[in-house]
């Protein structure tokens, strides 16, 4: 370390102290009032408006009489009273106070003295860090890089808990579905078995139909039980997604079915609008690369020198000034590591960039495969499924096929209408998938594959 003296007068040194002071108290005011409460969350990526404050996030939804719980109502809710996110938002403020007070003016240091040396001397002092007031404008917008940042990453967050849980409603609401049909197909099953038992028992059905019959039952009441069992478990996942407790649940009926098919797919224009923001992980790509830059011209003034200023008063008033001297390596070291970091956070920005554009190609190929096959399904299939149907009653009211053949050609039916729920859940979850996937949060999308076994065992029992 350097130290330079002087010996001043009492006046001089008096108002070299006071402009220290009021230099330090002028800009820590105005650092103080020039921070204003930003935003924690970015509304351009939300459906909903979120709070700012984990204290705010206090009200409670509630349906009104009669109406059922939909996507939109499942994600507000999340939003507003899952202790998960408030835990989130409360994470938030404290970590962007500690940014705020990390990037904070250096505050004066005051020092008091009072040694025998032989005599009773008494110093006073204050201290300042001279270099660190001089780059404070530049630490400050450093700090307003880091906070965009974290409101970034608290919305990418955010979009990913909007995604599970408009995930986790249309996986509730198509079990809930399944076992309703489930229940029906069982109903069949069972009254065709008690049919056959019946024949079976006046000579009329001889004993292999009969069995068969009875296996066809049996696997109906396996199949019922096993979407009870998946409704209850979708369910359950959904008011865990949701924050809700069994009691609270009770308040949010789901809908008998899942919406209907839109009456057109999302084009290309309106995926690569203009108007549509950018994605979150390419955004927060870019912006930790332009903090990296930020902290690299930081590091290239900070590796040439110290400075603090330090003023005396006492016996002897005067004043001294310490400047770090980089004897050893010159700041070669710092400034090599911050152009390094700012080439590592440029080359991610461009692979976050590539990867993205590639998931939002395959999701959205996805998203109008499973289209395509929810719609083959309500235009083509069902409608000739229900065709099919209605020439088997006819031939059943010319008593040209028994009742068996009937029973087992509406089972049919019923097996083709819980595939056309199987394709219309797999577009809702591809959508789901797709709307994360452009806000730059994407979900994991499992389409369980459609259900095309249309009861192999009544069939083979008709025949």
């Amino acid at each position: 370390m350097l130290t330079c003296k002087g010996n001043v007068t009492l006046v001089q040194e008096y108002l070299l102290m006071k402009l220290i002071l009021l230099t330090g108290s002028l800009l820590l005011l105005s650092g103080c009032t020039g921070m204003p409460s930003a935003p924690l969350t970015d509304a351009a990526y939300l459906p909903v408006t979120t709070h700012s404050s984990a204290a705010e996030t206090g009200a409670i939804f509630r349906l009104a009489p009669g109406e059922t719980l939909q996507q939109s109502d499942a994600v507000q809710i999340a939003l507003q009273q899952h202790p998960a996110i408030r835990a989130m938002f409360a994470d938030a403020q404290s970590g962007a106070a500690l940014r705020a007070k990390a990037a904070s003016l250096p505050v004066p240091v005051f020092g008091f003295e009072r040694v025998h040396a032989p005599e009773l001397e008494i110093v006073r002092s204050i201290s300042l860090g001279l270099w660190e007031l001089i780059l404070w404008p530049q630490r400050r917008q450093q700090e307003q890089a880091l906070q965009l940042q974290a409101r970034l990453q608290l919305t990418s967050e955010l979009t990913q808990r909007i995604a599970a849980v408009r995930l986790a409603w249309v996986d509730a609401v198509a079990a809930q579905e399944q076992w309703h049909y489930a229940q029906q197909v069982e109903q069949a099953a069972a009254a065709a078995g008690e049919l056959a038992a019946a024949m079976k028992a006046r000579g009329n059905l001889n004993a292999l139909k009969a069995l068969r019959y009875q296996q066809g039952a049996g696997e109906a009441r396996l199949l019922r039980t096993q979407a009870e069992q998946r409704a209850l478990a979708t369910r359950e996942a959904l008011w865990q997604a949701m924050g809700l407790d069994a009691e609270s649940a009770k308040a949010f009926p789901l809908p008998e079915r899942l919406p209907d098919l839109p009456k057109q797919a999302m084009s290309d224009a309106q995926l690569n609008s203009p108007q549509r923001p950018q994605r979150l992980d390419v955004r927060l790509a870019q912006e930790r690369w332009q903090t990296a830059r930020l902290q690299a011209g930081l590091s290239r003034v900070e590796s040439i020198a110290d400075i603090g200023l330090r003023a005396k008063r006492g016996d002897s008033q005067g004043w001294e000034v310490e400047i770090a001297l980089p004897l050893w390596d010159g700041g070669a070291l710092q400034r090599q590591a911050a152009q390094s970091g700012v080439e590592a956070a440029r080359q991610q920005a461009l692979a976050v960039t590539l990867q993205a554009a590639s998931e939002q190609r395959v999701t959205y190929a996805a998203y109008l495969q499973s289209y395509d096959a929810a719609r083959q399904y309500r235009d083509d299939l069902i409608p000739a499924r229900r065709k099919i149907s209605d020439e088997m009653l006819l031939r059943y009211n010319a008593m040209q096929i028994s009742v068996f053949e009937l029973l087992a050609d509406a089972r049919e039916q019923r097996m083709m209408v819980t595939a056309a729920i199987d394709a219309l859940a797999n577009f809702w979850r591809a959508d789901a998938a797709l709307q994360a996937s452009l806000t730059g949060a994407p979900l994991n999308v499992s389409i369980s594959p459609l259900n095309r076994n249309t009861g192999s065992a009544a069939a083979e029992a008709s025949h």
